[in-house]
């Protein structure tokens, strides 16, 4: 009875994970989890940080889907920042490649993009 209630719970709010941006960011957090397992032990934090980041920008695109606040998007653009600055110092330590780097970013620009259009779209309105 109880997982029947769990998957009745799943569905109802299934919904938001057909927001492209959504996807996007959930495609991201696995890229950055599985690139990130091999960081240095001394480096635990920065890891910490950019999979914390990463989470957090999720759980922003949910928020703001959800609550539609603005303050929630702008924190969505501030984790993106922040996550870029976490991976330029990974890059600036040497642990990962420039490779690497520009294939996170590359992610992180293409959320990046899609919350501005979302921001656009809400000022037409």
């Amino acid at each position: 009875m109880e997982k029947n209630k769990l998957d009745l719970l799943y569905q109802k709010y299934k919904i938001h994970d057909n927001l492209i941006i959504s996807r996007t960011a959930r495609k991201t957090i696995r890229y950055i989890e599985k690139n990130t397992i091999n960081f240095p032990n001394n480096y635990k934090v920065l890891k910490d940080k950019i999979i914390t980041s990463s989470y957090n920008i999720l759980e922003y695109i949910y928020r703001a889907n959800i609550f539609q606040s603005i303050d929630d998007k702008k924190e969505i653009i501030v984790q993106i920042q922040m996550l870029n600055f976490y991976l330029e110092e990974a890059y600036r330590k040497n642990i990962i490649n420039e490779k690497k780097l520009l294939s996170y970013t590359e992610h992180l620009f293409q959320i990046d993009k899609m919350v501005r259009a979302w921001f656009n779209y809400e000022k037409e309105k």
